[in-house]
């Protein structure tokens, strides 16, 4: 049996080398490959990678990607290309994402996860995910998520209010029956990684926080505005809407925030102001979201639609924070 941990990295020279090491103290009792996947970096990230492919000769690989100057890319597609490269070059039977700037806390991180897939009554479950520290340079650290309960979950329960990292996901290796296509080829990132796991089986879900998810000021994400944000999480909303047709009510409650904030604000923005998500839709004919993007201008009968949804997933987000109080009254989250 052999693991392959698929590190992505770009401009990360301050961060690499922590990253690095903190896989290689992993103690396991099977191989351990460590590729790494660079978008073309400027600085030193290769230079430091390559000090270390030296240092552990056979162990770890290193994937570049070029750039062009001058050339304007788009972040989330060059990071899913990154991603899914990686994945066609895994040898592992068991595969697990690791952004170049997070790292792992706990040396057993690795055995304990793979240890938990191995158990013949966890064959229904596709992957293994823990729980996160959110490390701020200010040295505050807080977890990603409050479940405190060790257990099994279905995209049901998962999907509607609980969110975690891919770095905290190791998963059976897929990709070898099932590589990504179409649109979730071109936006394979967080919360799409989960969902086209979540149709191969269950998440086996650990409490403990066993890495590091680091929160970089001015990172791409909290560098832009609320309604963008909510832009691009319709992205994922018509990934999913497309990728599993039988679940989209899930996808109403999960992106009801979003979905209201855009409907709320309709009026006061046009497609071309959700750039680069906008153009990310019409790349990949993402018709929902291009339908929620173009509502400023939609008809009665299309607004109709989308409060239809909107009250679906209002419904559906409400009782589910309910169901999540009571489980945490009841000791059972």
């Amino acid at each position: 049996m052999l693991l392959s941990v698929l590190i992505t990295t770009y401009n990360l020279e301050k961060y690499v080398a922590e990253t690095l090491e903190s896989v290689l103290r992993q103690e396991t009792d099977f191989p351990v490959e460590i590729l790494v996947g660079d978008d073309g970096s400027s600085d030193r990230t290769t230079v430091i990678v390559s000090e270390y492919m030296e240092k552990h000769p056979g162990r770890i690989a290193l994937y570049t990607m070029p750039r062009e100057e001058g050339v304007a890319y788009n972040r989330v597609n060059r990071s899913a290309a990154n991603r899914l490269n990686l994945l066609a070059h895994a040898k592992g039977d068991y595969c697990t994402f690791l952004d170049g700037d997070d790292y792992y806390i706990d040396p057993k991180k690795l055995q304990r996860q793979v240890a938990v897939l191995e158990k013949k009554e966890n064959a229904d479950c596709v992957m293994c995910a823990h729980n996160l520290l959110m490390a701020y340079p200010d040295g505050n650290e807080v977890p990603l998520c409050r479940a405190k309960r060790e257990h099994k979950l279905a995209l049901k329960d998962y999907w509607k209010l609980m969110f975690l990292q891919a770095n905290a996901v190791l998963f059976r290796n897929i990709y070898r029956n099932d590589p990504p296509q179409g649109a979730l080829a071109a936006n394979f990132d967080d919360n799409n990684i989960t969902f086209w796991l979540f149709q191969h089986g269950k998440m086996y879900y650990l409490p403990e926080c066993m890495g590091a998810y680091r929160q970089v000021e001015g990172s791409s994400w909290n560098a832009i505005s609320l309604l963008k944000q909510s832009a691009s999480n319709m992205i994922g909303y018509s990934i999913e809407r497309e990728l599993s047709p039988g679940t989209h009510a899930i996808s109403d409650i999960r992106h009801y925030p979003d979905l209201k904030y855009l409907y709320e604000h309709r009026g006061e923005y046009r497609p071309e102001d959700l750039s680069p998500f906008y153009e990310t839709a019409v790349e990949c004919d993402l018709k929902e979201a291009l339908r929620i993007y173009r509502m400023g201008t939609a008809d009665a009968e299309e607004l109709s639609e989308l409060r239809k949804h909107l009250q679906s997933g209002k419904r559906g987000y409400q009782w589910a924070k309910l169901c999540r109080a009571v489980s945490k009254l009841l000791g059972r989250y």
